[in-house]
């Protein structure tokens, strides 16, 4: 979006909610200024370092997160818990969306009047928390002790399991599931650590969780 394009739309969206202020509104700003909200019939947003604004109705935002949902096939959404949250790098719409299988943690950013994906994952827990992380299905870090037994995870005794094993750095490394265990992460966790019990391998095994920048948010209720 053009700078004098942005100014323009950004003090358009003000004025309206101004305007409307007497009408029931979450209105406010995020890290210091740097974004600025309103949650009402539609929800407006203006993100200044980003030079981006943002307006759409509840039932829009819906519609868009199950299109960035569809690589999922869990895309048809039960329910949505959506979340502001602004820092230094700009903002995102962040949605706790529940399906009939999963929960999932989408982070967004504003592109062309319309949500583009910054990260998917599925939330690993059933709290009902108003900000989200999500962790990458299929994947899963692994901290050892010792690289010997490495290659037993990369032989076709794992096949049926293991689709992939990467270093990361030092004795950690990404293990990329199959298919079939896509979502089942924890039950690969257990067939770990039941196979290498009493001998000392694994130092830590867990979730390929998100990590996303610090900032601050705000529900949009």
């Amino acid at each position: 979006m053009g700078k004098h394009h942005f100014w323009k739309v950004t003090l358009g969206l003000m004025i309206l909610s101004l305007e409307a202020s007497a009408g029931v509104a979450q209105i406010g700003t995020l890290s210091e200024g740097a974004c600025w909200y309103e949650n009402k019939e539609l929800i407006k947003v203006a993100s200044f370092n980003e030079k981006t604004a943002y307006l759409g109705t509840k039932e829009q935002i819906e519609a868009n997160l199950e299109s960035l949902m569809i690589d999922t096939q869990h895309h048809k959404i039960n329910d949505v818990k959506l979340s502001l949250h602004c820092g230094g790098y700009g903002a995102s719409l962040v949605a706790r969306v529940n399906t009939e299988s999963n929960a999932f943690c989408l982070w967004t950013r504003f592109e062309k009047g319309k949500l583009a994906l910054r990260s998917i994952g599925v939330v690993s827990d059933s709290k009902s928390t108003d900000l989200c992380d999500g962790y990458k299905w299929g994947e899963l870090i692994l901290g050892v002790n010792s690289i010997d037994s490495i290659s037993e995870l990369q032989s076709p005794k794992w096949a049926s399991v293991i689709k992939e094993v990467t270093p990361i750095t030092g004795k950690t490394y990404k293990i990329k599931l199959v298919k079939e265990y896509e979502f089942k992460e924890s039950e690969a966790i257990n067939l770990l650590e039941e196979n290498f019990t009493g001998k000392n391998f694994i130092r830590y095994i867990e979730f390929n969780d998100y990590r996303h920048p610090i900032g601050e948010y705000v529900p949009l209720k």
